[in-house]
């Protein structure tokens, strides 16, 4: 299934070429409205914790939860480093991720004195899923 961008891409050449030859009609606007609204309703988010060890999106992630929009999934905190999705909040968001909340904490602390992992983001990422 194309992504929501791709389908709307295509409508768009569709549409430029039809200009070209005569015009679009009323129905190639039903259709994208179709395209638009099938897409919609066909998006879930997904959640993703990073905490690093500075409020710098560069900085080392030393832990992760992954939420994922689905009925019964279970979500771990991940500390011990191993295969992480991503080394910074910097990489998710260069495969996609928005930071959607950024850490609260205004000076550096040590984790190791009061009951928190790291500086905290949240990131979000909207997928068209097959329902």
């Amino acid at each position: 299934m194309p992504t929501a961008f791709a389908a709307i891409e295509g409508w768009i050449d569709e549409a430029r070429a039809k200009l070209d030859n005569g015009g679009i009609q009323g129905g190639d606007l039903d259709q994208l409205r179709q395209i638009i609204s099938t897409n919609r309703k066909d998006t879930r988010q997904r959640l993703l914790y990073l905490h690093a060890v500075t409020p710098n999106i560069r900085s080392q992630v030393i832990g992760l939860a992954l939420h994922e929009p689905v009925q019964g999934s279970v979500t771990e905190i991940v500390t011990e480093e191993q295969d992480w999705l991503y080394n910074t909040v910097h990489d998710a968001v260069l495969d996609g991720w928005q930071v959607i909340h950024f850490p609260d904490q205004r000076t550096e602390f040590d984790d190791r004195e009061i009951d928190i992992l790291g500086y905290e983001f949240i990131l979000q990422k909207l997928e068209v899923y097959d329902g």
